[in-house]
């Protein structure tokens, strides 16, 4: 065996019944051949792979639907590359074959342990995660980045599916280098388990040229029993894996009731029980521990041991814990997690809050995932929480595997910092909200009508946030209630710049909804401009000024230069007709002013002003 590690001696496994059975292996799970965009065959590839040092398995990985085309000799691809894995599989060396299932848009999956496959003709995301629920075969979410699609509908969960989709790449690729583990990768591990996958990690080469497993150092690392086909994807299905760059790094994680990869149920406290080796010349710079919320734990390390055991309080009934390890050349690892969670089948996942600067009064949404993970209809009360204490409760009835996303309507208090959330009484999770003063304003600056210097606002951001307030941009056009909660609106004229002229014009609808807003109550800001805009565009903020009975108009620019009228200091100034100034429109208030002083160039000398208005 090229590496075959007992671990009796060790009492971070001493614990488990099966512990002194375990043996660390390393492999590459993801590999092509000719049989689809790759080269070679498979009979070629496992011959390859049985030489490389430190490779104790290969998966051959074709795309399913290059499998429609049958081999010369009439067999079918995979068929035939299951045979060229059992035929190439030695004591010291497994061969193994899986298949990977793509669709441009969604992402790309490796099935492994079935006798057919599938194709993106045959299957789409969701009739794939029946197609392996009835086999159930073991799966991988492949290279999680969005250069191939939405990451599988932002990893949208699935419970039924959860119980066989066990793995994910946290690395990919054949280059010479060990650079396979990348930041995207990892974040999006990161979010599948946030969503709720139980998924453990994996480094794959995904060759595609004549060096299967050979490319470079990263490997996926397996705790097994031995080295069979069998064993090998019983692991897997256990996520007892690791992903690494390094082949020589040996990662252990296991708390007192588990190891890497288990589900540990009702547990008030945890100890996490971590030891780290390599090479003697290759040492560790950094190991962390993360949990749901991120990084938990971070030590520097400066040699090629690393032991440690952290003693956690469960606060949640759904956490998990892994290890992140990076090397002083670079090089990273990644262990899959450790679950802590209630045993009651009913979990809440991924809850967020929108918007979450607001102030008294204000509507929010309120997002999260509610799944049933049992094979039998689950009920649970969901309680909603602030400082003052219960907000909202209901009991909530799933069928077998249900998992829906909630969105509930909130209109939030002074109270309401953080909104916990809770399922018979056990914690889950809290959002927190940024609740401003009631006096605080809403500032919306329109964007959507290539706005002169609408990319100068930084400073403008700033000082109204730091005095209190929510700066908003409004990126495409106003439809209704857009304002709803707008106190005031700023409107610059249109600028120079942008492809069509008619998207800096305002239409009628959007025209109405600024009538509606300024009689309603709002207060709408309109400013000059130092670049040039045709007449029609003009006229039409003309118009708008028309319809709400303001006696003045914009003409062409007047000036694009620094200029100074009555103690305000514009960058740019438009020709007018009638006097600039304040008008009353309805219940709200017109601010008209013939130049930009809000701009990055000349706001810092009009601060009095902006404490005059905002």
């Amino acid at each position: 065996m090229k590496k075959l590690l007992l671990f009796t001696l060790l009492a971070i496994l001493a614990v488990l019944a099966s512990a002194t059975d375990l043996k660390l292996f390393f492999g590459n799970p993801h590999s092509h051949t000719a049989y689809s965009d790759g080269t070679g065959t498979p009979e070629e590839a496992f011959a390859y792979a049985s030489r490389v040092p430190d490779l104790d398995f290969l998966a051959v990985t074709d795309h399913g639907y290059y499998f429609v085309q049958e081999l010369p000799d009439g067999r079918d691809k995979f068929t035939a590359t299951i045979e060229a894995a059992r035929k190439a599989t030695k004591e010291d060396f497994l061969a193994f074959a899986g298949f990977e299932w793509t669709a441009t848009g969604t992402g790309h999956m490796n099935v492994y342990g079935t006798e057919d496959w599938t194709d993106r003709v045959r299957s789409d995301l969701w009739h794939l995660y029946d197609w392996i629920i009835e086999r159930g075969a073991l799966a991988q979410f492949n290279h999680p980045i969005t250069m191939f699609g939405d990451n599988f509908k932002e990893f949208y969960y699935v419970p039924e599916a959860d119980l066989y989709v066990n793995l994910i790449e946290v690395g990919n690729g054949n280059w010479w280098q060990n650079e396979t583990i990348s930041a995207e990768m990892f974040e999006a591990f990161r979010l599948a388990l946030l969503k709720g996958w139980h998924i453990g990690t994996t480094v794959g080469q995904d060759n595609h040229k004549p060096n299967w497993g050979g490319a470079n150092d990263s490997r996926t690392a397996v705790y097994a029993t031995g080295l069979s086909e069998e064993e090998i994807l019983e692991a897997f299905m256990r996520r007892r894996t690791y992903g690494t760059e390094d082949k020589s790094i040996i990662l252990y994680f296991a708390t007192d009731e588990g190891f890497m990869g288990d589900i540990l149920y009702d547990l008030d406290t945890v100890t996490l029980k971590i030891r780290v080796e390599d090479d003697p010349n290759d040492p560790f710079e950094r190991v962390e521990v993360y949990s749901k919320n991120g990084v938990i734990a971070s030590f520097d390390t400066t040699g090629p041991v690393f032991e440690t055991e952290l003693t956690l309080s469960i606060e949640s009934g759904y956490e998990y814990f892994f290890v992140y390890v990076t090397g002083r050349d670079g090089e990273e690892a990644v262990s899959s997690p450790i679950w802590i969670q209630r045993s009651h089948p009913v979990h809440l996942y991924n809850p967020s809050v929108f918007p979450s600067n607001v102030k008294p009064g204000e509507e929010v949404t309120l997002s999260f995932q509610i799944s049933n993970v049992s094979s039998a209809v689950a009920a649970s009360t969901l309680k909603l929480g602030n400082s003052s204490g219960v907000i909202h409760s209901e009991l909530l009835s799933l069928e077998r595997y249900e998992s829906k996303i909630i969105n509930m309507k909130y209109v939030v208090g002074e109270d309401d910092s953080e909104i916990s959330m809770l399922l018979d009484d056990t914690p889950y999770a809290s959002v927190l909200l940024n609740i401003r003063k009631a006096t605080s304003l809403n500032v919306l600056l329109d964007k959507s009508h290539v706005n002169f210097a609408m990319d100068r606002r930084n400073a403008l951001s700033s000082l109204l946030q730091d005095s209190g307030h929510k700066f908003l941009t409004a990126e495409r056009v106003f439809k209704a209630g857009d304002l709803d909660t707008v106190d005031i609106l700023l409107l610059p004229l249109p600028g120079a710049g942008g492809t069509f002229e008619r998207l800096k014009m305002l239409m009628a609808i959007q025209k109405n909804i600024i009538i509606d807003f300024v009689l309603s109550g709002g207060t709408l800001i309109i400013t000059g401009t130092g670049e040039e805009a045709g007449t029609d565009i003009i006229n039409s903020y003309n118009s708008l000024l028309e319809e709400l009975g303001v006696p003045l108009s914009y003409a062409g620019v007047k000036s694009d230069e620094v200029t100074a009228i009555d103690g305000i200091v514009y960058d740019g100034i438009s020709e007018m007709t009638g006097k600039s100034g304040e008008y009353a429109a309805g219940d709200g208030l017109v601010i008209i002013l013939p130049g930009d002083p809000f701009t990055d160039r000349v706001i810092e000398f009009n601060i009095d002003l902006l404490n005059r208005l905002f």
